[in-house]
This record gives C-alpha cells, sequence and structure tokens, in this order.
C-alpha cells in the first residue's frame, strides 16, 4: 500500500562481497605464481608474506565493513524507539496532525491511494521526531514503546491492535523548536508535503507548551532468547 520509495541500503552487504572477492583473487594468484626460487625457506617466506598481504586487506576491508556498520547503526539508533515506557512524563513538545485529502477536491489523475494517509506516511513522522530528539510519544494517545505495533488496514490503522480512522494524532515531548526544525527537514517529511500541496493531504503541526503522556498500557519487558541447557539422554 506504500506510494513512496522505501529506505534501504545494501552498503554492508557489498563490502562483504568486495571482501570475498578480493581474498578469492589474492589465493589464485599465489596459487598460479608461487615463490621463485627452489629452496622450501625460500617457499615458506613467500607464504608469510602472502599470509600477512591478507592480513592486512583483511583489516582494511574490516574497517570499511566497520564503518558501514557504524553509520547504519546511527540510523537505526535515531529511530529506535524508547524501550521503557513504564512511567508517566510531562513536558513541552509537538503535536502532528494527519489526515486524508477531500475526495470530491481530488486533482484530475489522482488515484485513491493518493489521497489517504498510509501507515508509512505515520512511520516517517514518528521517526523524523525521534531523530529531532523526542524523549517520548504517542499515536492516538497510545505511548509508543519499543513493543508497539502499527498497521494499515484499508482506511484506517491499527496501533496494538486498536483501530483507529482519521485524523491521526502524533504528539511528541522534547524540544519544541528543534523538534520543528528537524522534521520539516527530513526528506520523507518533505516528500510528503508535496502530496500536502499537489493532493491536499492534511499537516498540521503545532508547538505545545505542556503535554502528559500516561505510563505505556502495554507491557514494556523485552523478552530475551535462552540457551537451554543440554539435557542427558
Amino acid at each position: 500500500m506504500s506510494r513512496r520509495p522505501p529506505r534501504a541500503s545494501a552498503a554492508i552487504l557489498a563490502v562483504t562481497i568486495a571482501a570475498g572477492a578480493l581474498f578469492s583473487v589474492s589465493f589464485l594468484n599465489n596459487r598460479r605464481n608461487p615463490a621463485s626460487g627452489g629452496g622450501l625457506g625460500d617457499l615458506v617466506r613467500a607464504r608469510q608474506d602472502s599470509v600477512a598481504s591478507l592480513e592486512a586487506q583483511n583489516r582494511d576491508l574490516q574497517g570499511q565493513i566497520d564503518q558501514y556498520a557504524g553509520q547504519s547503526g546511527a540510523r537505526a539508533a535515531s529511530t529506535t524507539v524508547p524501550a521503557l515506557a513504564a512511567s508517566p512524563v510531562v513536558g513541552p513538545g509537538v503535536e502532528i496532525t494527519l489526515t486524508d485529502a477531500p475526495a470530491d477536491q481530488a486533482p484530475e489523475g489522482a488515484s485513491p491511494n493518493d489521497l489517504v494517509i498510509h501507515q508509512q506516511d505515520i512511520e516517517d513522522v514518528m521517526n523524523a521526531l525521534w531523530s529531532g530528539g523526542a524523549e517520548a510519544m504517542t499515536v492516538q494517545g497510545a505511548r509508543i514503546t519499543s513493543r508497539t505495533v502499527i498497521r494499515c488496514i484499508g482506511n484506517v490503522i491499527l496501533v496494538d491492535g486498536t483501530s483507529y480512522s482519521p485524523p491521526y494524532v502524533v504528539q511528541a515531548i522534547g524540544d519544541p523548536g528543534t523538534l520543528r526544525e528537524t522534521v520539516m527537514a527530513n526528506p520523507r517529511i518533505v516528500n510528503y508535503q508535496a502530496y500536502v500541496a499537489r493532493y491536499g493531504l492534511g499537516w498540521d503541526m503545532r508547538e505545545k507548551d505542556e503535554l502528559r503522556f500516561p505510563p505505556a498500557a502495554t507491557d514494556t519487558t523485552l523478552n530475551y532468547a535462552h540457551v537451554e541447557a543440554p539435557t542427558n539422554g
């Protein structure tokens, strides 16, 4: 149901594949061009030099992989929902309201898909707010946790299994000015604003002196996998 390009990057995979290819070529070249000289000592030294060279290449490639992984981790950190939301929160912030476009005012050539709010639109707003330093967030009044599930079903959304119709309201506690600036500079929100101008999708963003969020209604405890102890027999 998404109409906007997904966010994805294959950088880490590409570097990993390149690393494997480089190791293979280096190994084959060494196989085809053995060290000159008939002595076993010369051959051992040649192999040692080859191993040292490959280790240096490995360190270089690992550094590139770590760099890509670090960049990916930084992006993920900016969109990670706080795991703990068991306590109420009070503070200034912003409120963003998203609404469907008026169906009777649709421009020529518009499809129904262009005129409604999608799950991705809400997630884009949430991610932009997290990257702007939001300390806590609600969607339709429901506190967002690491376990919150948002789904689009037809022309409604489900937040942890509860259905809501537009308008969709996202509130975030944090520095209002920073949140506004970060959200409006986000490329995904800039793209959404193009739909606001072209198709009439609703957008309203207001700074709030005080927002009050209740604790999360769902369990915020994270579960971890455990290795079972071996049993006899």
